[in-house]
């Protein structure tokens, strides 16, 4: 990559604004971090209450499964969230799955930098590496983002109605994935969209990618909710599954805020958590528990796709490499 070509794209996709609110979103985020670290120590020392480390000792001793499904479901949602940015883009352009898995996993690794720089990196990858234009690159991220979008609202909408994983459940979830899906085709066909999209339109009208993507998706929420209970069984805090299917959909939805990853999650479970257990927004009374149970949950998160950005950088290399060949 010249000097050039990296103060390009980094013109394009990190202007000052952004940087500025993510950097003061960092501050606030590290400030939650602090409070919510203060609170897990602080349950620690509570009567009849452990420490994180002493709980995940207990739970690797009796319960080894836990403390590994927090590890195999952040893995695996980072598998899916590779995936879908391979099938988003599979209409027009098929890509390596692989190469798509070892940058989704870099990319993750980067969003907890100070300035999130996954979805930089992601553009110079596929500018660079890919020989995508910036609109195309453009074109890509944003169908991939309505995918993820549809199936997020679908999951919110059926959560808010019937906060049980269960059969109805299900089914709300594809009811609504099957209205999202006829707005999002007919929407697709309007002529402004298809200006936009050029021959890029056939990642928002085929259909086996809209279903297997938006599936894919909500499965991925599933994952986040299982986390988080392998979190709150590691704990003893036996939340039930309607709070940490509430616990999980929050989760991801705060993601998508402007600030940054860092501290708004772990505030939202300790809030959520506080809400579901009946004490509402008044978090100063909150379970201590609550604290632990966000700490926990980002720990393991961080933990396990840290290495896993790690492990990708040669592999990452490499498909660089071979595409800058083929240029």
């Amino acid at each position: 990559m010249t000097d050039g070509q990296f103060r390009d794209i980094a013109r394009r996709t990190m202007t000052p604004r952004s940087i500025a609110v993510q950097a003061v979103g960092f501050a606030i985020g590290v400030a939650i971090v602090a409070w919510i670290v203060k609170g897990a120590l602080e349950a620690a020392n509570a009567p009849g209450r452990a420490g994180i480390m002493e709980s995940v000792s207990a739970a690797w001793q009796s319960r080894p499964w836990l403390v590994a499904g927090i590890a195999i479901t952040t893995v695996l949602s980072m598998v899916i969230d590779g995936a879908l940015f391979w099938l988003v883009l599979l209409p027009v352009r098929r890509l390596g799955f692989m190469e798509m898995q070892w940058v989704t996993y870099a990319a993750a690794t980067s969003n907890f930098f100070p300035v999130r720089l996954g979805l930089p990196a992601r553009y110079a990858y596929a500018m660079l590496a890919n020989r995508l234009s910036f609109g195309e690159s453009t074109a890509w991220f944003a169908a991939t983002t309505v995918v993820i979008l549809v199936s997020l609202g679908a999951v919110v909408v059926a959560t808010a109605v019937d906060p049980h994983p269960d059969l109805v459940w299900c089914l709300l979830v594809v009811g609504v994935l099957a209205v999202g899906g006829l707005a999002l085709h007919r929407v697709a066909r309007l002529a402004p969209v298809q200006r936009v999209m050029g021959r890029w339109t056939p990642m928002l009208t085929t259909q086996s990618t809209y279903w297997v993507g938006t599936l894919l998706r909500a499965g991925e929420v599933l994952l986040w909710i299982a986390r988080m209970w392998c979190a709150g069984e590691i704990l003893g805090l036996g939340l039930d599954f309607a709070t940490v299917t509430v616990l999980g959909v929050a989760s991801i939805a705060v993601m998508l805020n402007p600030l940054g990853r860092v501290g708004f999650r772990e505030a939202t479970t300790v809030v959520v958590a506080n809400w579901m257990a009946g004490g509402g927004l008044d978090v100063a009374h909150a379970d201590a528990g609550f604290t632990q149970l966000a700490l926990l949950e980002s720990l393991g998160e961080m933990f396990t796709t840290i290495p896993m950005g790690i492990l990708a950088i040669p592999f990452l290399a490499r498909w660089w490499r071979r595409r800058r060949a083929e240029a």
